[in-house]
Parts: structure tokens; sequence; C-alpha cells
């Protein structure tokens, strides 16, 4: 079995984070707090239809809206 198919999963460029929020301690902002913290070096792409931005970054309404598909 190769494991060259895992590197979009272990390393990847960018990510989508679906469910993205502004509400304290909820899921969505915990996550995007820790991706920053963790100096994820990729795109981090929000998505979430009720916001056009979270935390000063530009929030997507769908995963349609993407401009390019996250790794």
């Amino acid at each position: 079995m190769t494991i060259r198919n895992l590197t979009h999963l272990m390393a990847p460029k960018s990510v989508a984070l679906i469910g993205a929020s502004s509400r304290p301690g909820s899921v969505g902002l915990t996550v995007m707090r820790n991706l920053s913290a963790a100096s994820f070096a990729g795109d981090i792409s929000l998505v979430n239809p009720n916001h056009s931005e979270i935390e000063g970054r530009h929030c997507y309404g769908s995963v349609n809206d993407l401009p390019e598909p996250p790794e």
C-alpha cells in the first residue's frame, strides 16, 4: 500500500473551515483560532452563509463560492 495520496490529508496546502463561527466557545471559532495559533502556513477559507467576515477574515457563503477547491 502506498502513502503517496495521504500527503493532502497530512500536509494540506489549504483547508476550508465549514461552519466557521464568531460565537464564543463554538467549535467553528475554536478550530479557526487553533489553525491560526498553530501557524498553519496554508490558506484557510472560512465558510458560513450567515457571515461575510469573522475576526477580520473573509467568509464565503458556501463551498461553491470558494475561489479554488481546498486540499
